[in-house]
């Protein structure tokens, strides 16, 4: 690092040669780590497209200077030690001070933190001062502007201390699409936006990880649940891919056998890893610690097939008692590979599954954990009530399988988690803990039914709607005891391939838990697509309490579109996507699941439902709005808002094509083959139109996955239903 500092001879040499541009100096400290000097190159290349300015970058204070920048604390660089002499605030190790100083023949502004990720963040926020919008795929700057380095005097300390990033998931439109390099830019926007921890979502199924037990290996290592995207030379959307053949995460391009794919996939997820630590940010591993690939059935009687997509998976069944040596095992050697595979992670986190198999041994294991509660505080039959009557998806009888199942995975985790080794690296440290999605029912005694020092993070409901409306739940959490964090979903995987946006209700969310005293929140989501304000809000609200959607929402685009009026154009136009991604998760959550038979599941005698009208207007006003938004707008923002206007192209074609889908399946039930055939004909158009659409606009491997997706799963199976009607007249 040190050779990208200019010794003195040459910072004198520099400031000779400026042909007028203003001179700024950024000093970083001799004593400054990676990420600092990261920090410091970041603002010398901020400043340069900001300022007509000379910018240089040194380790050392200059005798006389008037537009300094002091980039770190006072811990590593002397320089601002010489400025703030004893007054440097007391922060914790992530706030951060913007300050601006005129110290005689010095003048500038101190941007630094009380660690090494703080100070990157007090880079970034100076960079928002001065007109920069930080997206999930680029930033876009402002007109260069008149250097201005007074006037600063912030400091800042965040509202929600986690703020993660959740990554890997499944599906091709998803992050498990995204190969290193494409994670990387990823990862470096949202350190930008201050986002302080990543976690790697993975499934046993895949090829992250490599373990034996008992003479069994493990033998499964797929992407997608195993299916496979052919890209093929007359696909729809073809345009969005370098050449024809089939679509992959290029991580794993032309890998074969279990050991490739699996060498691949650790590779893969170490890039990630480092990556995310080189920025700042802590990182975690989730994992499902009850369930296995089908092969290890062998090693464990009593291991049965669990539900899932595909049925990839074996789980613990009726006849495998919690206490069985074996099982407990089995959980601590796969636990082990994960810690050793990947000894810089800082937390594993456990999830309950969300489809429970072993609740038959609920009453005993309520015995283990009421020990630790206590009398009188709440009982099974008691939690049996609460889950089965509650509004949330998992009520009535899948209520009581979850509460039921969460009791007897929860018990055994005590037991297993309770040997300190089960979790330990080879220098002797231990992997933090976090559980996750345990039942809300548990909430009341959420500190007594997990072991001390683990933390949770919490899944209430699927979509963002349907946890505001349960937002009551929230508060049943004793955050003051246990260290928690909510699961927010930007964007849902049943609502799937639609356009969603989750703003407004995000504002209630996180209003409500900063009010609550939870420690923070992960997201969760697939495509990135229209999450841009959204993310955004994120950023801001874990910061500044009076960050509200609106004025998040005019921060972002009144700044980067360069009107007021276009902002309030778009806020019509995301409100509208808004309410259709609320309005399918109302009458059909899966309406759109991207699984095999996703369209042709459509293809039903009965009429089309009255809300599908009513979707329809919503992404109709929607494309309008940010059509109207796009042709007045700054230049810097129009690609961003055509990316937004061609989404909603797509989504209309596409509901156009389910509604043909329906028509053709009726004119077929009543003998009408041709007036079938006609439907059929208007429904592949339509469908090709909406693909061709997102070839035009594609930007990320999700947008190419959800592509591949429509070939596979809707237009493929949608030519073979028109070719074997053909074949019928």
């Amino acid at each position: 690092m040190r050779s990208l500092l200019i010794t003195s001879f040459l910072y004198v040499a520099l400031l000779g040669s400026t042909n007028g541009a203003e001179q700024v100096t950024v000093v970083v400290g001799q004593g400054a780590t990676d990420l600092e000097h990261l920090a410091a190159q970041e603002l010398v290349s901020q400043f340069k497209q900001l300022f007509d300015a000379n910018v240089v970058l040194t380790d050392f204070l200059p005798d006389k200077h008037q537009n300094l920048v002091l980039v770190g604390g006072p811990q590593k660089n002397k320089a601002v030690r010489e400025v703030v002499g004893d007054s440097w605030p007391k922060l914790s190790d992530q706030g951060f001070i913007l300050r601006s100083f005129d110290a005689g023949d010095r003048r500038g502004v101190i941007v630094a933190g009380d660690s090494p990720a703080a100070t990157y963040w007090a880079v970034s926020e100076l960079g928002h001062r001065f007109g920069i919008r930080y997206l999930l795929r680029e930033d876009i700057y402002p007109d260069q502007q008149p250097l201005k380095l007074s006037g600063f005097d912030e400091l800042m300390e965040p509202e929600l201390k986690t703020r993660t990033w959740r990554t890997i998931n499944d599906f091709v439109i998803g992050p498990e699409s995204w190969g290193v390099a494409d994670q990387k830019k990823l990862l470096r926007q949202l350190a930008k936006m201050k986002f302080n921890s990543v976690m790697l979502s993975v499934y046993p199924w895949q090829p992250f990880v490599d373990y034996e037990f008992r003479g069994v290996k493990k033998q499964t290592g797929m992407l997608w649940y195993g299916e496979r995207f052919p890209i093929e030379a007359g696909s729809p959307g073809r345009t969005a891919f370098a050449a024809s053949g089939e679509f992959t995460n290029p991580d794993f391009a032309g890998k074969q056998t279990y050991e490739e794919m699996t060498a691949a996939g650790i590779k893969h997820a170490r890039g990630i890893i480092d990556e995310a630590k080189r920025l700042g940010m802590s990182v975690g591993i989730s994992i499902s610690p009850l369930e296995f690939p089908r092969e290890f059935i062998k090693a464990v009687p009593g291991l049965e097939n669990a539900r899932g997509l595909k049925d990839l998976t074996v789980a613990p069944g009726a006849k495998l008692r919690p206490d069985d040596p074996v099982i407990k095992e089995l959980v601590a050697t796969k636990l082990r590979a994960y810690v050793e595979t990947y000894p810089k992670v800082d937390r594993i986190y456990l999830t309950l599954p969300e489809f429970p198999e072993w609740e038959q041994h609920a009453a005993a294991s309520w015995k283990q954990l009421s020990n630790r509660i206590g009398d009188g505080a709440a009982t099974l039959e008691s939690l049996i009530k609460t889950a089965r009557n509650r509004s949330l998806i998992a009520s009535g009888d899948r209520g009581e399988h979850a509460i039921k199942g969460n009791v007897v995975t929860l018990a055994f985790l005590n037991e297993l988690l309770a040997d300190s080794t089960v979790l330990q690296r080879a220098d002797g440290s231990r992997v933090d803990v976090t559980i996750t999605s345990i039942d809300p029912a548990l909430y009341p005694v959420l500190d007594r039914v997990i072991l001390p020092a683990t933390s949770t993070l919490n899944f209430i409901d699927y979509t963002a709607r349907r946890i505001v409306e349960n937002k009551d739940l929230l508060a049943s959490v004793p955050a003051n005891k246990v260290r928690s964090q909510l699961i927010t979903t930007l964007a849902d995987d049943n609502v799937g391939i639609l356009s969603q946006s989750t703003t407004r209700s995000m504002n209630v969310l996180v209003d409500q838990i900063r009010e609550l005293g939870w420690d923070g929140f992960s997201t969760r989501y697939w495509m990135l697509t229209e999450l841009d304000p959204t993310v955004h809000y994120l950023s801001r609200a874990a910061w500044d309490p009076t960050v509200t959607a609106r004025n998040s929402h005019d921060d972002l685009f009144v700044t980067i579109t360069g009107e007021q009026s276009i902002a309030d154009r778009l806020w019509l136009g995301f409100g509208e996507i808004e309410a259709a991604t609320e309005l399918t998760d109302k009458n059909n959550i899966g309406f759109a699941f991207p699984v095999e038979g996703m369209l042709m599941k459509h293809y039903q005698g009965q009429p089309a439902p009255e809300w599908w009208e009513k979707l329809n207007e919503h992404y109709t006003q929607a494309m309008i709005e940010f059509y109207r938004s796009h042709g007045p707008a700054d230049p810097r923002s129009q690609a961003f808002l055509f990316y937004y206007a061609k989404r909603s192209e797509y989504v209309l074609e596409y509901l156009g094509c389910v509604t043909a889908v329906r028509a053709a399946a009726i004119a077929k039930q009543d003998g009408d083959i041709d007036g079938a055939i006609e439907q059929l004909e208007t429904a592949i158009e339509s469908l090709y139109n909406a693909i061709d659409t997102l070839g035009d606009v594609a930007q990320d491997p999700s947008d190419r996955g959800l592509i591949a997706t429509l070939n596979a799963y809707a237009y493929r199976p949608l030519v073979a239903e028109y070719e074997r009607m053909l074949d019928a007249q």
